[in-house]
């Protein structure tokens, strides 16, 4: 294992060029390194995470006589610093942690910010003027997590970064906004929902892993970062598209997809699991589109001229939920997506949005609570 950095030394090129890791230790970040996806799992370094690890080396998959085995040796890093001491940070990685594991993950990064400020990683050195520290130890990061979260992430990093930066002056604003650069917002593009994909806990021993998706779409970042992602996920095996751009890109890219798994998953699911009869679902299916592109268009990610013409007298409604699908599934990213809209709707002061999913949220976390 290569020594631990030292307080006052030049940092070197820490970024493991062209290696991918998932973050943090579940279903979903096994199932990519076992499909060779990605190089490492890293975790968020909190003690109560470690003790399946602590007792064995790999994660056993299968029932009965049907089982292979995910050897974790040389490839799982108990957090950032960890994969930074022993030359394994990769340069990009793919965050997905659960909306319950959220916050987890800002303390942990904001956590691994505090110890390289610490250690003066952000001091300026004349000597080494063309060395930078943000592209060298921070690596380019897609957050692919539940629900609409890329604002609040923001949010919450700068506000967190900032007060960092009162004990550590080191970490400018133009430092801050630099790291900030390193973040872009990704859905995976597949038939498979985000409930499938399986984001909760995880033990030594799991009946099945998830499906990888191949596709993701990306959006936020610098160029530079975005041509980073593509390139190293490229050569995973992994397809990344980039939408057209605007000034809230992320949000967009949420926003868009929060339309999507409302009308074809979320909505035929509760007639099929009698969650809601279907006359409560028409009757809430319109009210439900316009709540999304009311607080789409207010947080200027969606634009009105883009919405669908409402439907006159006689015409079927473009808001009816689709038709039910075969194996219905809800799960606590649609959870996630709900508490993020009631979150909006309540930030905007709209209250007739906000009781609206506030109600959806409840009867969803009722419904998962139960399975």
């Amino acid at each position: 294992m290569p020594p631990r950095i030292k307080q006052g030394e030049v940092p070197k090129p820490i970024l493991k060029k062209g290696t991918l890791g998932g973050l943090p230790f579940n279903a979903l970040t096994t199932a990519c390194l076992q499909a060779g996806h990605t190089d490492c799992i890293i975790d968020f370094g909190q003690p109560e995470s470690l003790p399946t690890l602590r007792a064995a080396s790999s994660v056993q998959i299968g029932k009965g006589r049907q089982k292979f085995t995910v050897d974790l040796n040389g490839r799982f890093y108990n957090s950032y610093s960890d994969a930074l001491y022993r030359g394994q940070l990769p340069e990009v990685i793919l965050t997905a942690p659960s909306a319950e594991r959220f916050p987890d993950y800002i303390l942990a990064f904001t956590g691994y910010i505090e110890q390289l400020a610490k250690l003066g990683f952000f001091l300026p050195r004349k000597q080494i003027i063309q060395r930078d520290p943000v592209t060298e130890l921070i690596p380019c990061t897609i957050l692919t997590g539940e629900g609409l979260l890329f604002s609040r992430f923001i949010t919450e990093l700068m506000i967190n970064l900032k007060t960092l930066q009162y004990e550590h002056p080191s970490l400018s604003d133009d430092i801050r906004m630099r790291i900030i650069g390193r973040f872009v917002r990704g859905f995976w593009d597949s038939s498979h929902g985000p409930s499938e994909l399986d984001l909760g806990p995880i033990t030594a021993k799991l009946n099945a892993l998830p499906i990888v998706p191949t596709q993701v779409s990306i959006a936020g970042g610098d160029l530079w970062t975005q041509g980073t992602i593509q390139t190293v996920l490229n050569s995973h095996g992994l397809q990344v598209k980039i939408p057209l751009q605007n000034d809230n890109a992320p949000e967009r890219l949420e926003f868009q997809n929060a339309l999507t798994r409302v009308s074809t998953v979320i909505l035929p699911a509760l007639i099929t699991l009698d969650v809601l009869s279907e006359s409560e679902v028409a009757s809430l299916a319109p009210k439900i589109q316009e709540g999304i592109w009311t607080i789409g268009i207010k947080r200027e990610a969606l634009s009105e001229s883009e919405k669908p013409a409402k439907s006159g007298k006689g015409s079927k409604s473009k808001s009816q939920p689709a038709s039910k699908p075969a194996n219905p599934r809800l799960g606590w990213s649609d959870v996630a997506i709900m508490a993020g809209l009631n979150h909006y709707a309540q930030t905007l002061h709209l209250s007739e949005e906000s009781q609206l999913f506030g109600q959806l949220t409840q009867k969803l976390f009722s419904y998962c609570q139960q399975q």
